[in-house]
């Protein structure tokens, strides 16, 4: 499983990690917060959606505790900030787009750049990330939500770290948009396709950024550090990888 790590704090940034796991199973840099009892989550049932809300409601959830901010940045559990990254600067550059002020990275494989939507769909397929019947109703979800948007589009972007400024209206609109159809529709799991297809669909493009600092922590499982099952070996992740019950 995913262990948080230590990593070199800058006084002058707050770190949070949002989790369901008490504070003294960790041995972190980051500062723990609890959000088991949030009423955003308690009702849903899959873990790996719960942790899709301190991911992309994270302006919402930080406000709640009091928090405010020019610019969030987020990172997957198995990721730590760098302390040779600029993220003044970074800042900066995020502020000052006006439009959609959210900056992420390309997907690291081509293949999928090329393909879009429909090239991630197959990888996730071919890699047994979730199941046939999960994925099919996911392209019929988006196809009747938005028939105009091409699936192929030569665009796709990763969701493992990114950027944005805190108080944008359109950020706020689409990250709400995002989660208000992820928890509410029979939908895959997984979050890329939905973005991306939402991206399409509003016309907003992030800003590209392929070298953003994050030290990656080496990992057995692809997965998130939030609300992580308590399993005994491979073979219950795996199985429950493909139900969607991590």
């Amino acid at each position: 499983m995913d262990t948080p790590p230590k990593f070199e704090r800058n006084p002058n940034y707050d770190y949070f990690l949002f989790t369901d796991i008490d504070e003294e199973h960790f041995d972190t840099s980051w500062d723990i917060i609890n959000i088991k009892n949030n009423p955003n989550i308690s009702n849903l049932t899959s873990n790996v959606r719960k942790s899709r809300y301190p991911k992309f409601m994270s302006w919402e959830l930080l406000e709640s505790i009091g928090k405010n901010y020019d610019v969030v940045f987020y990172c997957d559990g198995y990721y730590a900030p760098s302390s040779n990254e600029n993220w003044e600067k970074l800042a900066m550059e995020i502020k000052n787009e006006k439009e959609f002020p959210f900056v992420q990275t390309w997907h690291n494989q081509h293949k999928i750049r090329k393909q879009g939507i429909n090239g991630e769909i197959k990888a996730i397929l071919r890699r047994e990330r979730d199941t046939r019947e999960s994925m099919d109703k996911t392209l019929l979800f988006f196809k009747k939500y938005g028939k105009d948007v091409s699936l192929c589009a030569p665009q796709y972007f990763e969701n493992t770290c990114f950027g944005y400024s805190f108080e944008n209206e359109n950020v706020r609109m689409l990250t709400k948009k995002f989660w208000e159809i992820y928890t509410t529709e029979d939908i895959t799991y997984r979050d890329q396709p939905l973005w991306n297809f939402l991206l399409l669909k509003y016309e907003f493009r992030p800003i590209m950024k392929n070298d953003l600092k994050w030290n990656t922590i080496s990992r057995r499982w692809k997965h998130r550090c939030w609300f992580l099952a308590n399993l005994d070996n491979k073979g219950s992740l795996r199985n429950n990888y493909k139900k969607n019950e991590i």
